[in-house]
């Protein structure tokens, strides 16, 4: 240090001030009398001597010291000379000595007697004019309190610019030699900005060369401030804010210096409230005000201590003052500074160069202020949005292998990924503009691949350029040095040995030779630098740059060698020479925090250094400014896209043109912390795109921490997780939990990321921080001011990150208003501010949205590319007024220079009193926006539940919404509305629904318009301007009131009386209703409406009604209010949500004797189910379009319209919007009508019986199924052979033909287990027969079959012929002795009878034609004889033909031409003849259902019996669609029987219940595409029925398949649960042998089908037992993704198992959708990318894509060509691995054939649990041996991250050579021989990178 020596730095502590020139006037105006004078002059010389005494004799007589002391009391000493200073050091330089522990013991002398005067000469007026320029605009002047136009002695003013004279105080310390005489510049720009520059007149000092945005200087018309720099002739800056008179900067307190090499200003503060100053690791975002010296000079520092200096420079401060206003200063300066604070409060501010230029930003609030120091500094740039996802990094990787691994586990976690790094070790030898060709082989190719998927790419750049290479082996150096682009030394002062380089001067960095530096102040070097950016861009196709050690960096300077020197180079480092510039006179902190013996040149270059275009400048005063000049030519480089910078240095001004990251962190806790504190202090500081690396760049992450990291990085504005060579991979796929949570929280911040691109659109045009601390928002709240581990995102989102270890909860201030839980919307409503615990446990990151702000969203995905393209949202947070409002920008998302374009969308958007209105403020065609749609919106703070959404005032039909009424959130779905234009969304309670007027289809069809006649004539209301024009008259007009005001209780519940009103639809209402509610369980209830006092028919069958009762049911019954003569209505209500699941306030209930309906509105739009028909969806379309449930002979045709099919169903699930779920049955058989409204509502139209209703309200979609199947029954457990294939034509002309499929089939080694005989293996179409001639050796070709394990199952129709010989065909003889047939009634007229049946023997029997050649008589199954004699025929037919299961076919029951001239198979010879039905109100009811419209005689008994025919004690009327359900049971119970084993039974009507017998068929299909994807929607839909055996005919049943269409089919119905091939008589044959293509494709499908036999078995078990699906839809697993709601081109087998078939003609690939979880491709076992995202996978012709669902086990067993064989094989088990390292399963075994294994406890069943790296079994049971003599030998495990080190079995180690492990696919396979009924422990050795707590 260079101190000046003085002999007495005290001799002018008592020096006068001289009069101001008010006083001198003063005097000379006023005179007084000789004596007055004389006494005056005597009192004056006392007063002389009595001064003199105090200023100058009492000093000496003290001591020096104490009176130093009294001086300056310590909080607000200013520190003079560094800490270790002596007391010599201290008074040489003319400072004060006053040891203390807790203040400065050398410090500065009070202002009075150190700094300057305003001096009476008048500054240099020929300087006026230029000083004040920089940048654009012209600065200077001053202003100063009471001072004229102007000015006056030492100062000069001209517009906005006032300017003082200074002189230096003769008693001034000096520190270091002082500059004499000074200039200070007062420049206002406008009522908030101002400058205070001083200078040396005349002698050109450097200025920092940073261009800023300034307005020309003028004199501002209301200014928030006054400004005074004359304190009593002293210069003193003393700055006051005008409305609160409040001093915000006052430097009386003393310290102002001013030399060549030493500048500094002390400021009191007005409060203790500082923020800012960087860049350092502070330890809280407000500054501790005890004395503390803060460096500021850029250093390659990674933050750790306290106080040293790091990467960047910014000196600019924040104060917020009492009142809660604030204002900021920044000093312009590059040079190496230092800031102290003091408790007085009060701050110092120090250089070693440059000038004082201060400038000022009065606010006044905190947000205002950053507008205001961005406006000057540059507004912070737009990053493109793709930079906002989440980024990848590691300075480790070290091979493109291990980089794409990482990749890999972040997709493979379904972990949101934008942007992945290559960090220097992707290069070659560490030089720019290269890559490892050796271990980053392909990256070019691997960059263009995943661009191609959306990812983007950035690579990083140091400055450092190797200048040692070979010529022509680094263009690079080479180019820039004939360019002179580098950094030199002084002229003539470069080393002697410099290697060659001239005189550039040379350091080094991370390249193995010497480097030079780009010198970035010089054009030639940006040219240069830009273009190897743009050459290399052609090489590595990156998106953006990240310039690193950019301080710049050097290592070992003034060091023997560097750290990385090569050890066998001998030493050398960068040593810089003595000089003022290396070795100041002030050593800052910058170079002494580091040691008494560091340099400021240490870890960087000398400071001698020279840049600029003429080499003008000394790296002493830009040192600072290398990263902030290297940041624009960056920028402007390569990618023809707005692209990224991501810098590690800057300077004020930097966040223009890039981003920053908060360094070299470490991964600590207490980093993760200080991150928070980090990111708030560059939003502060104009930088908003900043984050830190997460999980920490130095050191190893735990679990638990990067966890919590991960979620609080997803709130960094930059994003991106990256750590160092030497520490462990910490990619967050490398924990489960890691993953799980950062999964989540980065899934909600690519939700808010239209939010989060607002908010650098708004900061980069008004200059907002995008990241806020909660007193930018609460300025006046005192509390806000210490905060800083709570963060803000703009003004509506709070982020409360967990920053501690191991808590689960942590405290929360909440300031005053409302606040809403972003996860579920509970309101934390402050009246006042107030801290209050909120759960944080692990994956949970307390997030909260401010009342009164609008969020706009965008359903998330795996990365930008592809969510760009998703629905928009919003999320809407009111206030207290019940008002929020919200903006929204959007652009293309990377194009340049958008907004300066113009080429970008705004719109605004506010929402009040349950309206939300949308606003377009710009447009421009360029801004991407005309494809977008709002879709999801969610509202806080909704008092009721609404009844509909309207847009424009009219009901919006789009989309669907859900209400939480605990939490008052109203969640809206898939709306689509268009965001480019206006538009108004509200919802209201309004119950305006109409009904749609039911009109009877007897002559009528729906291409007849109704019209106003129809209507009225029907008694309904005409509205034509209505959606609805025809509608039933409203619930007050019509309907049921209450009888009476009487509720009765009963033992399962309660019953009403209800009372008809108003007009009679279609006659005969009943009076008098009765509505009973029956509560049978918690889950299960029934409500229903019967007739009093009358007798009405309804549904025979036994159900399992619980018997339990209820404790605490998830449900009510809420009836309308209860009075007599009031209009009745109930809904049901999910005791848990208040979810509304069935509603009938909108009215329509009827109840007449033919015609019965009620209409309710329904939970949701989900609704799937009802039937048989043909649904072209899975889920329904409710665009008011009318179904009909009544069984008919009818194929399944999806472009046919609303067909009713076989089967009635009348039983719905929906899935409410919250993922529950709930079923509906309505126990009718009669005739039915269903309608589905967009409300969303169903209409039920019945025409008879009653209105029985049963409900299952889950609430999963699974437990709703079996709740459902425990009423009905659960589903029979189908032999273990009926699970192979099977085949089957109608068509088989002879025995013959049929046994060549089968040996084409065997030949192609094709699995095979049945064989089916269709219709015309009958002898004459005749049940119970064989064609003796066709089929000549029929039952031997069985038995022989049989041996070779094939089994058959033979077709019978229910329709006897009855015109044969009883000798000829007994079983009609049979049936007519047993009086089992169907009958005329008897009350229908004989004639009819007798042209019917002829009379005679047949009496009243009802006859009809069908496949016989005769007319035929038709079993009534209601009747104990026909069942009889129906088991006998069997029993009778088995001795023939030894089938193995029955086919039970036209159980409609079908008759052909009803009502018809003639059937169409009538023999021609014959005279026409036909069933014809005679009127009746049966046959012609009032109100006539749509089946009757869409059959070829337009009547109800179309294509079947007359409805007024009599089965036993019922009509037909009531049970023809029990027809079907009634044969069933006598069937399987004859097939046992006979058999003497289980059995199988198909059959094709079906009805609630019948799966406890029978397996059902989708019918008589096509040999289309479309109909092969129907048969995926029936099988999900027929497991939702309770009939789990399910299947369509593989390849068509109608038509002529194709090869390729059969080779599908195939391959889909490898996967049917019932799996058969069949096709019809006319078309050609299509068993799978017959195509090469075809028979390698289904011989592969269904070789994994028959593997996976145990596990679809096991299934069956669990249906039969707990009545799960065995096909489920993929939103029964995944009901809260609504991409799986409308999802019917794929299915699951259990929960295990995903199969997604190729459905469209010439396709090799298909989109397949994952939801979130581990995911396994079945061939290779590879796991899957991107989960939740649906991605193409391959199909080539002979694969369907498969996926195993990680955390399960699938028992397995090796194929073969039948299940008898494949029974005998090996058993195995695929472990797949879920995401949390478990699976888990079973596996049931029995004899495969026994009738009642499971009823008798005649099973096995092992259980199969996976952790971490142990497989273990259990045997549950192993009643009677069932698993003896299985081995257990084949173990897939999918999901081993590594090779294991070793596998044992019990603690024994197996041979290597019994497992393998395929790295690329991360399977291991092992293989053992244990025995299954034997529980074993199977252990993985070392299979985690990371081993992780199980818990």
């Amino acid at each position: 240090m260079y101190y000046q020596n003085r002999s007495d730095v005290f001799a002018s502590l008592s020096d006068s001030e001289d009069d101001t020139e008010e006083n001198k006037k003063k005097k000379k105006e006023k005179q007084y009398p000789p004596w007055v004078s004389f006494t005056l002059r005597t009192v004056l010389q006392v007063c002389i001597v009595t001064c003199v005494a105090v200023v100058v004799i009492v000093p000496v007589v003290m001591t020096r010291e104490s009176y130093r002391k009294s001086l300056i009391t310590p909080p607000g000493r200013i520190r003079c000379l560094v800490d270790g200073a002596n007391e010599t050091q201290c008074t040489e330089v003319g400072c004060i000595w006053a040891p203390r522990d807790d203040a400065p013991s050398c410090y500065f002398p009070p202002a009075s007697s150190h700094g300057y005067t305003i001096s009476d000469a008048p500054p240099d007026a020929g300087e006026a004019e230029e000083e004040g320029k920089d940048g654009k605009a012209v600065t200077g002047g001053g202003g100063g309190e009471g001072e004229g136009e102007g000015g006056r002695g030492g100062e000069t003013k001209t517009e906005g610019i006032t300017k003082y004279r200074l002189d230096l105080k003769p008693s001034s310390a000096t520190v270091v030699e002082n500059l004499k005489t000074l200039q200070a510049e007062v420049i206002e720009y406008s009522d908030q900005l101002f400058r205070i520059k001083v200078t040396v007149p005349g002698v050109q000092r450097y200025e920092v060369p940073v261009p800023l945005d300034l307005p020309s200087p003028s004199s501002p018309p209301s200014p928030l401030y006054k400004v005074s720099l004359n304190s009593s002739g002293d210069f003193v800056i003393k700055v006051t804010r005008n409305d609160t008179n409040k001093v915000i900067f006052d430097t009386s307190i003393g310290g102002f210096t001013y030399a060549e090499q030493f500048l500094q200003v002390s400021t009191r503060l007005p409060s203790s409230n500082l923020y800012g100053l960087g860049e350092h690791a502070h330890a809280s975002l407000k500054h501790n005000l005890a004395y503390k010296t803060w460096p500021m000079f850029a250093r390659d520092q990674p933050p750790g201590k306290v106080g040293e200096n790091l990467y960047g420079v910014h000196p600019m401060y924040m104060v917020v003052e009492d009142d809660g206003s604030s204002h900021a200063v920044l000093w312009l300066n590059s040079n190496a500074m230092e800031a102290e604070t003091m408790p007085l409060p009060g701050l110092t501010l120090r250089s070693i160069g440059g000038i004082v230029d201060l400038f000022f930003f009065l606010g006044p609030s905190p947000e205002q202020v950053v507008q205001q120091y961005t406006s000057v500094i540059g507004r912070p740039f737009l990053p493109p949005y793709w930079s906002l996802g989440f980024q990848l990094c590691r300075y480790g990787y070290n091979s493109l292998e291990n980089l794409t691994a990482a990749v890999s586990r972040t997709r493979r976690h379904g972990i949101p990924q934008d942007v992945q790094y290559a960090d220097i070790d992707h290069m070659d030898r560490r030089l720019d503009f290269t890559y490892d060709r050796e271990n980053f082989a392909g990256l070019p190719d691997y960059i263009r691949e995943v661009k191609a998927e959306g990812l983007r790419f950035i690579i990083i750049l140091d400055p450092a350029i190797n200048a040692e290479m070979p010529t022509g082996e680094y263009p690079v150096h080479e180019t820039g040095v004939a360019n002179d682009v580098y950094i030199t030394w002084p002229e003539g002062e470069a080393p002697d040995e410099n290697f060659g380089a001239g005189d550039v001067m040379l350091g080094y960095v991370w390249p193995d030779n010497r480097t030079a530096f780009p010198d970035f102040f010089r054009k030639k070097t940006k040219d240069w630098w830009k273009e190897h950016i743009v050459q290399f861009h052609k090489t590595l196709e990156f998106d953006g740059l990240w310039i690193d050690m950019n301080e710049p960096a050097n290592f070992g300077t003034n060091e023997a060698r560097p750290w990385n020197w090569p050890e066998e180079r001998g030493p050398w480092s960068l040593a810089c020479p003595s000089s003022p510039w290396d070795d100041p006179p002030y050593v800052t902190a910058a170079a002494s925090v580091w040691g008494e013996d560091k340099r400021l040149s240490d870890k960087t270059l000398c400071m001698v250094a020279r840049q600029g275009e003429d080499r003008e400048l000394r790296h002493y005063d830009v040192h600072s400014l290398y990263g902030w000049s290297e940041t624009l030519p960056t920028l402007q480089a390569a990618t023809g896209n707005r692209g990224i910078v991501v810098t590690r240095s800057t300077y004020p001004g930097s966040g223009r043109w890039a981003g920053h990251w908060l360094g070299d962190n470490t991964a600590d806790w207490g980093h993760l912390g200080d991150s928070i504190i980090g990111m708030l202090e560059f939003n502060l500081f104009g930088i908003p795109y900043v984050g830190a690396d997460i999980c920490g760049f130095f050191g190893d992450a735990n679990e638990m921490m990067c966890e919590r990291w991960m979620e609080l990085g997803a709130f960094y504005p930059f994003s991106r997780n990256h750590n160092h060579l030497d520490a462990i991979d910490h990619d967050p796929g490398l924990w489960p939990s890691v993953a799980a949570s950062s999964r989540k929280a980065l899934r909600i911040r690519y939700t808010l990321l239209p939010y989060l691109y607002t908010l650098h659109f708004l900061a980069a045009t008004q200059g907002s921080t995008v990241v806020r601390p909660l007193f930018f928002e609460y300025p006046n709240i005192v509390r806000t001011w210490d905060i800083d581990d709570q963060f803000l995102w703009g003004s509506w989102l709070m982020i409360a990150p967990v920053i501690q270890h191991g808590i689960s909860s942590r405290r929360v201030y909440f300031p005053r208003g409302i606040w809403y839980d972003y996860y579920n919307g509970a309101v934390f409503n402050q009246t006042s501010g107030t801290d209050r615990p909120v759960a944080a446990p692990r994956s949970h990151i307390p997030l909260f949205v401010r009342g009164g702000g609008i969020l706009v969203t965008q359903r998330p995905r795996d990365n930008t590319a592809h969510s760009r393209t998703e629905p928009l949202g919003l999320i809407v947070a009111p206030d207290w007024s019940r008002e929020a409002s919200g903006t929204f920008f959007w652009d293309d998302g990377e194009g340049i220079d958008t907004v300066d374009k113009g080429e970008y969308f705004t719109a605004d958007v506010a929402y009040a009193e349950s309206s939300i209105v949308w606003t377009p403020t710009y447009a421009h065609t360029a801004s991407e926006v005309d494809s977008l749609v709002l879709s999801d919106v969610r509202v806080f703070g909704v008092a009721s539940r609404p009844s509909q959404l309207t847009v424009d005032g009219t009901r919006w039909r789009s989309g669907d919404w859900h209400y939480h009424a605990a939490s008052q959130v109203l969640e809206m779905f898939d709306l689509e509305i268009p965001i480019s234009s206006s538009f108004n969304l509200s919802w209201n309670s309004e119950m305006d629904f109409k009904i749609p007027c039911p009109i009877s289809y007897k002559d009528w069809n729906e291409t007849v318009e109704i019209t106003k006649q129809m209507c009225q004539e029907r008694q309904c209301v005409w509205d034509e301007s209505h959606q609805i024009p025809c509608s039933i008259p409203p619930i007050l007009d019509y309907g049921y009131d209450y009888a009476d005001n009487v509720t009765t209780q009963t033992d399962t519940g309660f019953r009403v009386r209800l009372k008809k009103k108003g007009v009679s639809l279609f006659g005969n209402d009943a009076e008098i209703i009765i509505f009973e509610v029956f509560q049978y369980n918690d889950d299960t209830l029934r409500f229903k409406f019967y007739q009093e006092g009358v007798n009405r028919y309804e549904v025979p069958i036994e159900l399992d009604l619980p018997t339990s009762g209820i404790d605490q049911p998830l449900y009510e019954v809420v009836l309308s209010p209860h009075t007599a003569h009031a209009p009745f209505s109930f809904r049901v209500v999910r005791s848990e949500t208040r979810s509304v699941l069935f509603d009938t306030r909108m009215g329509g209930l009827t109840f007449s004797s033919q015609f019965l309906s009620v209409t309710a509105l329904v939970a949701s739009k989900n609704i799937y189910g009802l039937g048989e028909n043909t649904h072209a969806s899975f889920r329904h379309d409710l665009n008011q379009r009318t179904w009909p449930i009544f069984a008919r002979d009818q194929g399944p045709e999806v472009d046919a319209g609303e067909l009713n099919l076989y089967g009635a169903h009348p039983y719905f699930q929906c899935v409410e919007n919250d993922g529950r779920a709930y079923g509906l049955l309505l126990l009718n058989s009669n005739a039915m009508d269903y309608q589905l409204l967009d409300y969303p509502a169903i209409t039920y139209r019945t025409i008879g019986g009653v209105l029985d209703f049963f409900m299952m309200v889950g609430p999963e979609p699974e437990s709703v199924v079996s709740q459902y199947t425990a009423l009905i029954h659960r589903p029979v457990m189908p032999p273990y052979w009926a699970l192979g294939f099977q085949l089957c034509r109608y068509g088989y002309g002879s025995l013959e033909e049929l046994e060549a499929a089968v040996n084409r089939t065997r030949e192609a080694e094709i699995p095979h287990d049945v064989q089916y005989g269709d219709i015309d293996y009958m002898d004459r179409r005749l049940d119970f027969t064989y064609d003796k001639v066709n089929y000549e050796g029929f039952p031997e070709y069985i038995l022989q079959a049989k041996e070779n394990g094939l089994r058959f199952i033979v077709i019978l129709d229910p329709a006897i012929n009855v015109e044969l010989d009883p000798s000829e065909y007994p079983p009609h003889k049979n049936a007519l002795d047993a009086g089992a047939y169907i009958e005329w009634d008897a009350e229908t007229d004989p004639s009819d009878v007798t042209n019917n049946n002829g009379g005679g023997e047949l009496g009243q029997v009802m006859l009809g034609y069908v496949w016989p050649d005769n007319r035929t008589a038709f079993p009534s199954f209601w009747k104990d004889s026909a069942k009889d004699w129906w088991i006998s025929e069997i029993e009778s037919f088995y001795e023939s033909i030894r089938f193995d299961g029955l086919w039970i076919d036209m159980n409609e029951p079908a008759n052909f031409g009803t009502n018809e001239a003639r059937p169409w198979n009538w023999p021609e010879e014959r005279e026409p003849w036909s069933l014809a039905c005679p009127p009746s109100p049966w046959d012609d009811p009032p109100y006539v259902t749509k089946a009757a419209s869409l059959g070829p005689s337009n009547t109800m008994a179309d294509k079947t019996l007359c409805l007024a025919a009599k089965e036993g004690p019922y009509r037909h009327y009531d049970v023809h669609n029990l027809y079907g359900w009634a044969q069933t049971e006598p069937t399987l119970r004859a097939a046992r029987q006979t058999t003497g084993k289980r059995s199988l039974v198909i059959s094709r009507s079906t009805f609630p219940g019948s799966g406890r017998w029978a397996g059902h068929w989708l019918g008589d299909n096509r040999s289309i595409w479309p109909d092969m994807h129907h048969s995926i929607i029936g099988m999900l839909e027929f497991n939702l029925f309770g009939i789990p055996y399910i299947g369509a005919d593989i390849c068509g049943f109608f038509g002529n398949t194709t090869e390729e269409l059969c080779e599908r089919w195939m391959q889909l119905g490898a996967f049917y649960p019932f799996s058969r091939n069949h096709n019809q008589i006319d078309a050609v044959d299509q068993d799978p042998g017959l195509w090469e293509s075809v028979a390698t494709s289904s011989k592969k499908a269904l070789e994994i089908r028959y593997r996976l036999l145990p596990y679809l078995y096991t299934l069956f078990y669990h249906a039969h037992t707990s009545g799960n699906t065995v096909v489920r839809p993929l939103m029964h697993e995944f009901p809260l993704d609504r991409q799986t709601l409308a999802l019917d081109d794929q299915f699951l087998w259990g929960s295990g198992l995903l199969i997604s078939p190729v459905l469209s003609e010439g396709q090799t690939s298909r989109p397949v959708y994952l939801p979130y979880d581990a995911w396994y491709d079945y061939y290779t076992g590879r796991p899957a990318d991107r989960p939740g995202e649906r991605s193409t996978v391959a199909a080539p012709r002979d694969v369907i894509p498969l996926h195993i669902r990680g955390g399960h086990v699938l028992p397995t067993q090796r194929p073969a060509l039948n299940t008898p064989l494949s029974r005998r094989q090996p058993m195995g088990v695929i472990v797949a691995i879920g995401l949390d390292r478990r699976a888990e399963g079973d596996l049931f075994w029995d004899d495969g054939e026994a009738a009642e294994t499971i009823q008798t406890n005649a099973f096995g069943l092992v259980r199969f649990e996976f952790v971490q790296d142990v497989l273990t079994s259990s045997v549950v049971q192993n009643a009677q041996g069932s698993l003896g003599g299985l081995k257990l030998r084949d173990f897939e495990f999918l999901g081993v991250e590594q090779k294991p080190k070793h596998v044992a079995i019990d603690g024994i180690d197996l041979p290597e050579a019994d497992w393998s492990y395929e790295p690329d696919s991360m399977k291991l396979f092992v293989n053992a021989n244990l025995d299954l009924n034997t529980a074993f422990t199977m252990k993985l050795g070392n299979i985690w990178r990371y081993k992780v707590t199980m818990e």
